[in-house]
């Protein structure tokens, strides 16, 4: 029987995403936000759209990138590499004025020099993986595509560029396809955790929880602080329906007002939403101020008393 297809994007506080891979940073808020239309319900289609819908909504509350000035004379890096750039405006050094401005969150920036270090270099393969990442986290995996794939032609042997170009058809959703290039970077690079962590959290979104907590276990085996990997992991016990196990590795990676706060989005998907306001509020109460906690705690809250919770296994609500 074929197993139902769920899209979780979770919106964890310490969230395990597909997409994580060495130097990656923060995607900017482009995704569009609407609230949930209807309740959520214990899978398929609905629970997806519910999960994305609350993480662009978490997207919004991240505070705006610095000011530019400001971080061209706060950060030496990008600082010296400007200056190297303004004597010898090569693709080398675009490439790392890039990866500076990439560093430092200021995405459009880094990936105009990416773009004229293509220009510089049109078989730059390093240069086209950057770009495809950068469309790719501005929320357009269809405009990132062809940059991922002259990546992959010109540089085959490249573990990095077959994980980026699988990361993307995910996005497109195109499971099968993105396992096989998460597979390929494997097979160049066998202790690619961050590879592994991307099969596991495939497998997840096909929920086969059993196969993606093996793919996340042996990447932490192999990077044992690699917390995308760990939060995963949680999401293949979530999706087994253990969230005793969940819980626990959400312990581990988490703080504690981020495990309160994540485990109540999972009990949000499953319906049970007095529980989800309890460890809402407990969130609140370990860290006041948290983004988006009041809110799911009321909305938790109205649930419940509308007596809309998934029933327990005896019955009783």
């Amino acid at each position: 029987m074929k197993r139902p297809r769920l899209v979780l994007a979770m919106t964890l506080l310490v969230a395990g995403c597909a997409s994580v891979r060495p130097t990656e940073v923060a995607r900017p808020p482009t995704e569009p936000s609407a609230r949930p239309a209807t309740v959520p319900a214990a899978g398929g289609e609905e629970l997806s759209s519910y999960i994305r819908t609350v993480r662009a909504r978490s997207l919004e509350s991240r505070p705006a990138p610095a000011d530019l000035s400001t971080v061209e004379r706060s950060s030496p890096a990008l600082e010296e590499s400007l200056a190297w750039l303004s004597v010898d405006p090569t693709a080398e050094n675009r490439m790392r004025v890039g990866d500076a401005y990439r560093a430092a969150g200021i995405l459009d920036r880094a990936f105009n020099q990416y773009s004229l270090a293509s220009k510089l270099e049109p078989r730059n393969a390093a240069a086209w993986d950057r770009m495809a990442r950068i469309w790719r986290d501005w929320g357009f995996p269809d405009l990132a595509l062809g940059s991922a794939s002259r990546a992959v032609f010109f540089a085959r042997g490249s573990a990095a560029a077959h994980n980026t170009l699988g990361t993307i058809l995910e996005a497109l959703d195109r499971p099968r396809e993105a396992r096989a290039e998460f597979e390929r970077a494997l097979a160049l690079d066998p202790q690619a955790a961050y590879a592994l962590n991307n099969v596991c959290y495939s497998w997840i979104t096909d929920g086969n929880g059993a196969v993606a907590g093996e793919a996340c276990r042996r990447a932490l085996a192999i990077a044992p602080d690699l917390a995308p990997a760990r939060n995963n992991l949680a999401l293949a016990y979530a999706v087994q329906g253990d969230l005793q196990g969940a819980e626990r590795e959400f312990a581990v990676s988490s703080s504690p007002a981020a495990q309160a706060y994540n485990l109540g989005i999972l009990h949000m998907a499953q319906r049970r939403f007095g529980a989800a306001a309890a460890a809402f509020s407990r969130a609140a109460s370990l860290q006041p101020g948290l983004p988006l906690v009041a809110e799911r705690a009321r909305q938790a809250r109205r649930l419940a008393n509308a007596n809309l919770d998934a029933e327990d296994d005896d019955g009783r609500r």
